[in-house]
């Protein structure tokens, strides 16, 4: 999972620059202009591109952080009925049919 937001990123800020080149190259500009509007939408694009990386971490941490939340209180829960087993004897439960002493039956 954390590959495709590694290449989600990748590929939105390789298109965000692309579409800005673009742009700036066919708009009628001089070349300092240009160059000056190219660097402020670098700059843009890499902002934005921080900003999404430090949501997707701050969401991935929340997420860890209730995973391991929940594993605990599995894991506790997990110990209080290994805990009751060991009180409560087992009771074995047999699917063999009862068979009666014939001795002891006799009308």
């Amino acid at each position: 999972m954390k590959e495709n937001y590694k290449s989600f990123i990748r590929g939105a800020l390789a298109g965000s620059l692309a579409g800005s080149l673009v742009a700036l190259l066919f708009a009628p500009k001089s070349g300092r202009e240009l160059r000056q509007d190219i660097t402020d939408q670098a700059r843009h694009v890499s902002d934005k591109g921080q900003e999404l990386v430090g949501k997707i971490t701050d969401t991935s941490t929340e997420y860890t952080d209730k995973i391991k939340e929940a594993a605990t209180a599995v894991i506790h829960e997990i110990g209080k009925l290994r805990k009751k087993d060991e009180i409560i004897p087992d009771a074995s439960v047999s699917s063999a049919p009862v068979q009666e002493d014939p001795k002891e039956d006799h009308l």
